[in-house]
Parts: structure tokens; C-alpha cells; sequence
């Protein structure tokens, strides 16, 4: 497997926000992406905390890692919200999720998210579909 950098054009690093509410996680996916020059410029822990910052700093994140199942608001109605915004670009969505079945991945990629990564996350994986990510044209 390539290990994927998270440089991109003009030398600037991709910025990356998530949310989860596991602070394990949280500190796991943070500690993966910066080993490979990722910015993480906001960590929160419910889907409302993340869109009243993305309300706050519109164009700052280039990728969302976001967690289906959290309190207060959870990653489809996070999702959802982020969508009524209407930014321009709107970040790449990742999801993460325990849940893993087909609907599921089905569902979240009809959305109009990137990606999906299940649950117990490992260090290859999110590296790898995070760079992979950030390398394709931006969803409208």
C-alpha cells in the first residue's frame, strides 16, 4: 500500500474536521491523518457542534469525518444540514460508522458522501480513503 500525503496543490496541507463522539476515535483518526501532513482543524463531538462551526468557517474544511451514531444530532442529520448550507465547495463526507452493512454504505454513498469506513478504525485504512479522497473532483 502507497502511504498517501496530506499535501495538496501549492504545497498547503488538506484541512480536516471530525466528528465523533468517541474521544478514542477522535484522537486515533487526528494522530493518523497528522502522521501524513494533514491538518485537523477541528475536533468535535455531535453533528450540531460541527455545523454551527462549518457555519462559522465555511470554506475551511476540505474533509468531514464524520460519525453516523452520536447524541444531540447524528451524521445523517448533521449531513443533511451541512447540505441546506450550501457551500461552495462543500467538503468531501467521510463516514464512520460500527454499523457497516450494505444498505448502510449503500445509502451514506447515495447522500452524496466520499466514502465510508467501518468501525474499529485502522490506521492504513483511514490514511488510505482519506487520501484517496482528497484526490478526487469535488461532488456538487
Amino acid at each position: 500500500m502507497s502511504e498517501f500525503e496530506g499535501i495538496g496543490q501549492f504545497g498547503k496541507p488538506y484541512k480536516v474536521v471530525i466528528c465523533d463522539d468517541k474521544r478514542i476515535d477522535q484522537q486515533q483518526v487526528r494522530q493518523f491523518l497528522e502522521s501524513r501532513k494533514f491538518e485537523v482543524v477541528y475536533v468535535c463531538e455531535n453533528g450540531r457542534m460541527l455545523v454551527d462551526w462549518i457555519k462559522s468557517n465555511p470554506t475551511t474544511a476540505d474533509v468531514i469525518i464524520l460519525d453516523i451514531i452520536m447524541p444531540v444530532l447524528d451524521g445523517y442529520a448533521a449531513f443533511w444540514e451541512l447540505k441546506e448550507l450550501n457551500l461552495n465547495p462543500f467538503p468531501r463526507i467521510v463516514f464512520v460508522s460500527v454499523e457497516n452493512t450494505a444498505s448502510i454504505i449503500k445509502n451514506v454513498v447515495s447522500l452524496g458522501a466520499y466514502d465510508f469506513i467501518t468501525k474499529p478504525l485502522k490506521r492504513e485504512v483511514v490514511i488510505e480513503r482519506v487520501g484517496k479522497v482528497v484526490r478526487r473532483p469535488l461532488i456538487g
